[in-house]
């Protein structure tokens, strides 16, 4: 069985996954977690002006998993998550030290979760005010770490991601459930 842990930060609607089908979601995010894959991805490398209210990480290092591996990651979320209709909202390989500093993704009002596999010492760091400290959350090694927030509305998640050893890849997707989209649909 494999190794999971999940973090409801809004307090909101938090879908279990489908346990035997976690395993299959965990090997197809492993094999994202190689010094050989993350040395071939094109790396992001930004570095501005430290801004907890910018909707992007004004400083970030980390590589891009390519929109044409999406797919073999797809079958596996649907299979964990059937009840979820989602869209990709970032994808990453960080080696060690590689980050992404505060942000608030406060420009897409929707829900957010991420699904993370580390091979080292990670971490998800949060908090709800500016005002406040960090909560850090740190990632499962060897396993499957899930978090889910609301983006878009205040109390804004001011968030942010550290990668102290290993490899972490990390899979973004905005989420609605199935049976809430056709209700809006035939509601419009």
């Amino acid at each position: 069985m494999t190794n999971y842990i999940k973090y409801d930060i809004s307090n909101q609607y938090f879908p279990d996954p489908i346990l035997e089908h976690l395993t299959e979601l965990e090997l197809a995010l492993k094999k994202f977690a190689t010094k050989e894959v993350y040395d071939d991805y094109e790396k992001d490398v930004e570095i501005g002006d430290e801004n907890p209210y910018s909707f992007w990480s004004p400083n970030s290092r980390h590589a891009l998993i390519p929109d044409s591996e999406l797919m073999n990651l797809a079958i596996p979320i649907k299979r964990c998550f059937p009840s979820l209709l989602f869209r990709w909202s970032g994808n990453f390989v960080y080696g060690p030290g590689d980050m992404q500093s505060e942000h608030t993704n406060a420009n897409d009002s929707t829900n957010t979760m991420y699904i993370t596999y580390a091979t080292g010492k990670s971490k998800f760091s949060y908090r709800h005010s500016i005002d406040k400290e960090f909560i850090d959350t740190y990632d499962v090694v060897d396993g499957i770490t899930l978090r889910s927030f609301k983006t878009g509305t205040d109390p804004y998640v001011f968030h942010k991601v550290s990668c102290e050893s290993g490899y972490r890849v990390s899979i973004g997707i905005r989420y609605i459930r199935e049976e809430e989209w056709k209700k809006n649909q035939i509601g419009s």
